[in-house]
């Protein structure tokens, strides 16, 4: 692996033998950097940088044309099916041999063609390899879409896959929830003291109380329902340490030991029972329920306490509406959020690994793996690489690009990369 340039960002210099046929002609920032923008067809591309970058690339990205029977200023979306297809097809066979063995392949689409998609997926990399097919939800049911005939259409799908599934690890992502759990609905007065000790109340009458009312009903028509509840939120996200739920554990899927405290448990329900377990969170019931904590799935998110879950394969958090700017240039319609791509790479990728996106469009994923300190090569057949990737890329090593995800990574610029063109 390459060493590291300023401010994280990998570099090394980029070695293109005399036959890979890929010819730098300009490099920005760094001299010394690997990262590789690519003009030109991009199966062409990709055959010649088997050549250089045999079983390197650890994430392949692709945001390819969805078929949609329209045209847009940098390209024509049109195809018969079988003409999608006889696209696709030899371009995803020629990622492989530029994949590591652990790599992973994320292919972003619509409803239009998901079908021939998925087959041919399951044609290239195997149906067993198969990660996880993700839904996007990327807007809402408003203005001309909601008078269409049918269900509207919301949503994109992402299709992943692996070289080898089980090589593959998965970087454990999480998301921030939306509102406070109504589980967790009980304050705990004294979390510091013995758990024999513990006092518990209901949560909205604790923050009555703070707030200097005698009931949680007369704070709810004094403030309002939405703004009390908004304070209960802010305070049990502010003193999550005191906030608990009970939760009844399965009996039949916990160990001997966790059922023997289980039953003493119902046996005295007012008392706390604590079970020690070594490496594991304790085992702490009460009346024959789980006493979980709030405070263990708060999180502090660019400076404010919120909760987070494992992510699912629903992915209706990342907002594409107001990204019409983002990186410094207009790409309608067909640019992805850099938080999108953010979640990807991090999903499958560590800093300094290798990301390649063959439909690189305005630069996004290019963008992305540069601020997050991963290597990276896009390759783009149109006059759009030189009008808005190649500006966007530069913006991003000048640091003067602080849209997207950079305030995220703390990226302020710094880094390089090198303009190739087919020979």
């Amino acid at each position: 692996m390459s060493g590291t340039g300023r401010r994280g960002v990998p570099s090394s210099a980029v070695e293109l033998r005399d036959d890979s046929a890929l010819a730098v002609t300009t490099r920005h920032g760094d001299s010394s950097a690997s990262n590789l923008l690519v003009h030109g067809d991009n199966l062409v591309a990709l055959e010649r940088l088997a050549r250089t970058h045999a079983g390197m690339v650890r994430c392949v990205y692709l945001d390819p044309p969805f078929n949609t029977g329209r045209s847009f200023a940098e390209y024509t979306d049109s195809r018969t099916a079988d003409d999608w297809v006889a696209m696709m097809r030899p371009r995803l066979r020629a990622l492989l041999p530029l994949l590591a063995k652990d790599a992973a392949v994320f292919v972003e689409i619509d409803d239009t063609q998901l079908a021939h998609l998925q087959l041919l997926m399951d044609e290239t990399f195997g149906a067993k390899n198969r990660i996880s097919t993700v839904t996007i939800v990327r807007s809402a049911t408003t203005g001309h879409k909601a008078k269409n005939q049918g269900p509207v259409h919301v949503t994109d799908f992402l299709l992943v896959y692996a070289k080898d599934k089980k090589a593959w690890r998965y970087r454990p992502q999480m998301r921030v929830r939306r509102g406070l759990d109504p589980a967790y609905s009980t304050w705990l007065d004294n979390p510091d003291a013995a758990p024999e000790r513990w006092k518990f109340r209901p949560l909205r009458s604790a923050v009555a109380e703070s707030l200097d009312y005698a009931t949680s009903r007369e704070a709810s028509r004094t403030l309002g329902k939405r703004e009390f509840a908004a304070a209960v939120e802010r305070v049990a996200l502010d003193s999550a340490r005191h906030v608990v739920r009970f939760a009844q554990p399965r009996y039949e899927a916990i160990g001997k030991a966790a059922q023997k405290t289980v039953d003493k448990s119902r046996a005295a329900p007012e008392r706390v029972f604590v079970l020690e377990r070594e490496g594991r969170p304790p085992f702490i019931v009460r009346g024959g329920n789980r006493i979980l904590f709030l405070a263990d799935k708060v999180r502090t998110i660019d400076g404010k306490n919120a909760i987070v879950e494992p992510l699912t394969n629903v992915w209706d958090d990342v907002p594409f509406q107001g990204i019409a700017r983002e990186g410094g240039v207009v790409f309608s319609r067909n640019k992805k959020p850099e938080r999108l791509v953010a979640r990807v790479l991090a999903m499958a990728t560590d800093p300094g690994d290798w990301v390649l996106d063959p439909f690189l469009g305005s630069g996004t994923t290019a963008a992305v793996a540069h601020k997050m300190g991963r290597r990276w090569i896009g390759i783009e057949s149109g006059a759009h690489l030189d009008t808005l990737c190649v500006p966007r890329l530069e913006r991003v090593v000048q640091g003067k690009d602080e849209t997207g995800v950079s305030s995220s990574f703390g990226f302020a610029g710094g880094g390089g990369f090198a303009v190739a063109r087919i020979r």
